[in-house]
């Protein structure tokens, strides 16, 4: 199943999480594009049709920072989806530890 994204922001004492930042997933020429019909698809349908997983919602609306949530998205949109998926993990999870300075 999908990645732990919030791994790194677990305080080492379990007492909490820290806040996630924002994190800006770079374009690749390799990204694939979809339309979002909200009276017909979701997020976790897309991620399983692109990426065999359907716990990646998350990181296609990091890619279409535009929209805070799946319900903001607007019908007939077209969505970044930001592949191949370990490239964009590996991303994510550098950026993560950069701009939350966790060793």
């Amino acid at each position: 199943m999908g990645t732990d994204r919030y791994k790194y922001l677990r305080n080492s004492n379990n007492s909490g999480i820290k806040i996630m930042p924002y994190i800006k997933i770079d374009k690749r020429s390799t990204d694939v594009y979809r339309l979002y019909n909200s009276e017909k698809t979701r997020l976790d349908r897309i991620s399983y049709e692109v990426y065999e997983d359907d716990t990646y919602g998350w990181l296609i609306l990091l890619a279409n920072p535009e929209y805070a949530m799946e319900f903001d998205i607007p019908r007939n949109t077209v969505l970044r989806i930001p592949f191949p998926l370990r490239e964009v993990i590996t991303e994510f999870e550098g950026k993560l530890i950069k701009n939350r300075d966790i060793k």
